[in-house]
């Protein structure tokens, strides 16, 4: 019996900005996790829920494509795009991340 998966294809990813004044400031940026993959972006956390994510799906068989899945269980839960949070019955309500990344 197959395990079902979170898959996510899109996500936020960091980018950096020119600042009013001059130097750079971070800013996050919704992406297809396929497209910054091919823009070689390296820091990646949940649109929804601002949690860790991880990569998965990146190898480049033929078929598969990349998508991410939340590292915390708490996060999946309680985020409006986890499994778990579109699985419960409970009623529960969405929050952010208890640990977002900055």
């Amino acid at each position: 019996m197959a395990v079902e998966r979170e898959k996510m294809y899109e996500c936020e990813v960091k980018r950096r900005r020119v600042k009013e004044g001059g130097g750079y400031e971070p800013f996050w940026k919704v992406k297809e996790v396929a497209v910054a993959l091919s823009d070689s972006d390296t820091e990646f956390r949940c649109k929804d829920c601002f949690g860790e994510v991880k990569l998965l799906g990146r190898n480049g068989k033929a078929g598969t494509i990349p998508y991410v899945e939340h590292k915390l269980i708490a996060d999946s839960e309680f985020c409006i795009g986890g499994l778990l949070f579109k699985k419960a019955t409970d009623g529960r309500e969405p929050k952010t991340s208890a640990k977002p990344v900055e």
